[in-house]
């Protein structure tokens, strides 16, 4: 099991690494202003399953920490979430977090 959680924190540490690094490459267009290092958004047309999604998909959504998507991962690794109400009443993810993902998120 530990093992098992330092692998899934490694795998979202090196995702979030990568993102950061590629966002923050210097520029060829000449501008002096380093690129912002934000996530990249996702729309409410593009749905994320919380019970297939991988760990770079997981990222993407907003407010949520490498603890919440370590959480998420843990959680339906011991059962699938069956709906929203299931996600909330198993508190994986604080609320303010929940109320974020309530419209981007599909089970």
């Amino acid at each position: 099991m530990l093992i098992r959680l330092v692998c899934i924190s490694l795998g979202v540490c090196g995702v979030i690494g990568a993102t950061a690094v590629a966002q923050t490459s210097p520029s060829t267009t000449g501008s002096t202003h380093p690129a912002t290092a934000t996530r990249p958004s996702i729309s409410r047309a593009d749905k994320i399953n919380l019970n297939t999604a991988p760990v770079s998909e997981l990222v993407k959504l907003p407010h949520l920490s490498v603890r919440g998507v370590t959480a998420i991962t843990e959680a339906r690794a011991k059962s699938k979430f069956k709906d929203w109400n299931d996600f909330v009443a198993r508190r994986v993810v604080p609320r303010f977090v929940r109320s974020e993902l309530k419209e981007l998120v599909t089970f």
